[in-house]
């Protein structure tokens, strides 16, 4: 008789042959957006979910929903995403519907993912570090208690076309001590945007479409070559 694997184990094995082509995509250009390969789906595939945490550039604010990059990102690898990301709010910002990132953590709680994808974010610009430190520290110790098997995965805090402030690297690093404490893994884009506006919308922030599919390329490609180390 087979042994069953578990939908973490199989998300792991198709995402490291992803890996081997995935990693050398647009290497000759740091601002292409060519996709990183997808795996054909299957059966087992399909049995992954994932959860995103976020602020409006996760949900694909100004763009079609489906081009958020959370969505282009769970569709690489076969996953079910539930996105649970909300404008303007952050670990201690509250966002349109006046909800902050742990609300969204109790969200994804409730679904119960394999994957679960945290977007640092700006919104947390005006927060005392050591503020910041807390409310991520104690939401991702929530998530990991309630999802000890979850694969958590964080990525850094984007700014947008203009000159980047001093304090986003700072929330970069802060949640990314919070993510790794608990032992999930991160995604570091640095600034991708910055002098590209034709790669955001015209509040030089937002991402247009193309920058949607280059935050997607960009992630994917490390996700996969961070599984195939496992």
């Amino acid at each position: 008789m087979t042994a069953r694997r578990s939908p973490l184990a199989l998300l792991i094995a198709a995402l490291v042959s992803v890996s081997l082509v995935g990693c050398t995509a647009a290497a000759g250009n740091p601002f292409s957006t060519t996709s990183t390969p997808v795996p054909t789906p299957t059966s087992s595939q399909h049995s992954v979910t994932a959860a995103a945490i976020g602020d409006s550039i996760a949900i694909g604010n100004g763009v079609p929903a489906e081009d958020a990059w959370p969505l282009l990102v769970a569709q690489r690898f076969g996953w079910t995403l539930s996105d649970f990301g909300e404008s303007a709010a952050g670990f201690t910002a509250k966002g349109l519907n006046t909800h902050i990132f742990d609300d969204q953590v109790s969200a994804v709680i409730r679904v119960h993912p394999d994957v679960v994808i945290v977007g640092a974010t700006r919104n947390d610009v005006f927060a005392p570090t050591a503020t910041l430190k807390q409310a991520a520290t104690a939401a991702l110790q929530r998530l990991r208690a309630a999802l000890p098997k979850a694969k958590i995965i964080g990525v850094s805090a984007l700014w947008g076309s203009d000159a980047t402030p001093a304090q986003i690297p700072v929330i970069s690093q802060t949640v990314k001590a919070a993510v790794l404490s608990v032992g999930g893994s991160w995604v570091e884009l640095g600034q991708p945007f910055t002098g590209h506006p034709e790669l955001v919308l015209a509040d030089h922030v937002h991402p247009t479409v193309q920058g949607q599919k280059l935050l997607a390329d960009r992630i994917s490609r490390v996700i996969a070559a961070d599984l195939a180390k496992a």
